[in-house]
Parts: C-alpha cells; structure tokens; sequence
C-alpha cells in the first residue's frame, strides 16, 4: 500500500509540474506577443504624417523608416525635424533626405552640433549676465572663439557710460581676426 501511494504522489506531482510548465509557455507566448504588437503599433504625429507623400510603396516604406526611428528613441528630432521641414521649398523631400538611411548619422552629427552651440550660447550668455541671443549664436556657428572674449569683456571694467561687457564682447568677436 506504501508502495502504491509513492506511486500515486510522484505521478500526481509530474502530472502538476507538467500544468505549470505548459502554463509557464502560455505566459511567455503572451507576453512576446503583446511586445510585438506594442512595437508594431506606434502612431505617427500628424505633423510627421503630412510629411509623407509618394505612392502606397512609399508612404508604407516612410512610415516603416520613421516608425524605426522613434522606437530607437529619436521622437523629439523627428519633431524638430518635421518644424525644419516647413521653412524648406520642399518640406516632403526635405525630411525624408534629413531622415533616411544615408543621412541619419549626417543628422545626427547636426543634432549633436546644435545641442553643443546651445550649451556654448549658455554659458557665454552667463558670463556675460544677458540672455542667449542670436549675435551669439551666429558667432558660434561661425567659429568664433566666444568663450574666450567672454571671459575677456567679464574681467574688464565698463563703468563709463555708452560701455557694457556685451558691447565690448560684440567689438571682440567682430574684430577677432586683428587680435
């Protein structure tokens, strides 16, 4: 009798853990489906949507490339993008060149570059106690050594009337090329 409950407990319990191992891949097939419909249904902005044109071929390509994109993480530049895009003659063509495979790593240079000059335009703008303006960051792009000249305008004196650090810094970048 000792030897037929033995029996009866061990197939009882290979009969269980054979449930939950059957129930354990149930999960997992749920849960790697429901991963693969959620990456798969991402929305596009309306303000990216209107940027794609072309036929049915295209607009599913576009859609499947910027769809790519965001899953990546890049959604802001998308958006900053699509804003670029308005002021262009052909903001379709445009955006779609900005985004695509060739010259996603162009782009993404570009957004590194601008995050790089907002950050120079911060800081010279601290220094200097006024806002970021445009003079600055026009000075940046062109390769002027603002840092340096706001350092330099901050340690003058300007207690005279008509003089102020940013004018001197002004006269500075302007005239760098003699300094």
């Amino acid at each position: 009798m000792n030897a037929l409950s033995a029996g009866a407990v061990l197939q009882e319990r290979y009969a269980s853990f054979q449930k939950k191992q059957c129930d354990d891949d149930a999960s997992i097939e749920n849960t790697v489906s429901k991963a693969i419909t959620n990456n798969t249904s991402i929305e596009l902005p309306q303000e990216i949507k209107e940027l794609i044109t072309g036929s049915d071929y295209w607009v599913n390509a576009k859609s499947n490339r910027y769809k790519k994109l965001i899953r990546e993480g890049h959604m802001e530049k998308l958006l900053e993008l699509a804003k670029m895009a308005h002021s262009k003659n052909n903001p379709a063509n445009w955006f779609a060149k900005a985004c695509s495979k060739a010259t996603w790593e162009r782009t993404l240079a570009y957004f590194a570059k601008l995050k790089e000059v907002a950050r120079k335009a911060e800081h010279v703008a601290r220094r200097l106690g006024t806002n970021v303006n445009k003079f600055i960051y026009k000075q940046i792009w062109n390769g002027v050594n603002v840092e340096r000249w706001a350092v330099a305008a901050e340690e003058i004196r300007h207690d005279k009337p008509g003089q102020s650090r940013e004018k001197h810094f002004a006269w500075l970048c302007l005239h760098e090329h003699r300094l």
